[in-house]
This record gives structure tokens, C-alpha cells and sequence, in this order.
């Protein structure tokens, strides 16, 4: 019964906004980016807005007071904050994302949820069961949501299993095409919740409205920008 009520809360949630914010926040109280982003949430109140940070590809090994400033103020706007740890598609031992998780909690304490990058998608049973336990070690650290990022289609499997709150099914420089969302064939993520689904597209010159519109219906989790993003070139990184 509460896991009905859940889904039927969270099936009216509008569409949200996913932001990797992975910018130093030198100045914090003048910074440009982060005010920005902070303005925004004001504007857009009832827009529900998560926001991951990176101090140094989690993290990291001590506190950075701008950081920490940078949370409360995200926090202070209304955002959500996620903080950032790599899986290496299930490469990285279970025991070096705990500790990154128990870092986070260390070092940044209202971090609220997790944001698992480089995450596992092999149709296997133990892939699933990997990230299935990296979810679960950080629901019992008391984080959420938890963000799953592979990136790419993912098997229905993953949704079955709960191995995330949110998992990214897409990440371009292109968008993704309504067959590809909507789903009409067996094995895939169309049978679970937009809201567990997100898409993250780049390097777009400008919004395509149009794709915007379709992609909502389909997933809940957005975020477009045009900064470009290019392997290995550092102008567009």
C-alpha cells in the first residue's frame, strides 16, 4: 500500500532538472555559475532541481570550506544535492566506493543523495546484483535519491531490481529518438516509471523545444547544454 501511494505521488512530480555542476565555487557568494544556477531554482520554484558536485572525481581527501559553503547555499535555494562517486562500470571495488560514500558523509554531511558515474549495464544477473549493492550501501548510509549513470540504453533488469532511484539511459551530444524512449519491444526500461529514467544531452547549439517536449514524456530527469564536450580536448572538457 505505501509503495502505491509512493508511486502515485511521485507520478504527478513535474519534470526535474539533473545538473552536473562540476565547477570550482571559488567565491561562492559572488560566483557567477552557482548564482546563476541558484537564481534559476528561485525562479522556477516548483521545478525540482538535483544538482551533483565533484571536488576531485569524488570526494576527495579533505574538506574544502568552499564546498562545504557551496552545499549550504545550493541547499539554501531549494536544490538537492548529490554528491559524486565513480564505479568504473563495476570495475572499482565495492569496498573503495563504501569508503567514498563514507567520505562524503564525513566530509560534507548535508550531501542528501548519490550520484554513481561510469555505472555498471551488462545484461548479466551479476551485474545487476553489483550495482544492486551499491545502491543499497548507500540507502543504509541514509543518502538519497541515488543516480545511476551508464549512459547508454540499459536492460529492464536494472529498473526490476531497484539498482538505482534514477538511472541516465542517455548521454550525447544528440537526442534520443521517441522509438528509443517509448520502448516497444521486450527486455527494455519502458515498463518502469519516467521518473526513474533521466537523459543528458550536450553540445547542443541551441533548444530544441521540440525534442524537449517529447523526450518529458518519457523521462523526468533533464538537463541540454551547449557546452560541448570532446574526448581527450581540454576546450572541451
Amino acid at each position: 500500500r505505501d509503495r502505491a501511494r509512493e508511486f502515485h505521488r511521485r507520478g504527478q512530480e513535474r519534470t526535474g532538472v539533473l545538473v552536473p555542476m562540476y565547477v570550482y565555487p571559488a567565491n561562492i557568494h559572488t560566483n557567477p555559475v552557482y548564482n546563476r544556477l541558484m537564481d534559476l531554482k528561485r525562479r522556477h520554484e516548483t521545478v525540482p532541481f538535483w544538482v551533483i558536485i565533484n571536488p576531485a572525481s569524488g570526494p576527495g581527501k579533505s574538506v574544502d570550506a568552499n564546498y562545504s559553503k557551496a552545499i549550504d547555499r545550493l541547499l539554501g535555494s531549494g536544490c538537492l544535492v548529490l554528491g559524486y562517486v565513480p564505479t568504473n562500470y563495476g570495475k572499482r571495488p565495492v569496498a573503495e566506493v563504501q569508503a567514498d560514500l563514507e567520505q562524503w558523509r564525513k566530509l560534507y554531511p548535508r550531501t542528501q543523495g548519490i550520484f554513481y558515474d561510469e555505472m555498471i549495464y551488462e545484461d548479466t544477473d551479476a551485474a545487476v546484483a553489483h550495482q544492486v549493492k551499491l545502491n543499497r550501501t548507500a540507502q543504509d548510509q541514509g543518502y538519497w535519491p541515488t543516480v545511476g549513470n551508464p549512459g547508454t540504453d540499459t536492460p529492464g533488469r536494472y529498473f526490476a531490481a531497484d539498482a538505482a532511484d534514477v538511472i541516465v539511459v542517455h548521454e550525447t551530444d544528440g537526442w534520443p529518438t521517441e522509438a528509443k524512449l517509448k520502448g516497444d519491444y521486450f527486455g527494455g526500461y519502458a515498463d518502469y516509471t519516467p521518473w526513474s529514467r533521466a537523459v543528458l544531452v550536450h553540445s547542443q547549439p541551441k533548444l530544441d523545444l521540440t525534442s524537449l517536449t517529447m523526450v518529458r514524456r518519457y523521462a523526468r530527469w533533464i538537463y541540454v547544454t551547449d557546452d560541448p564536450y570532446r574526448v581527450n580536448d581540454p576546450k572541451a572538457d
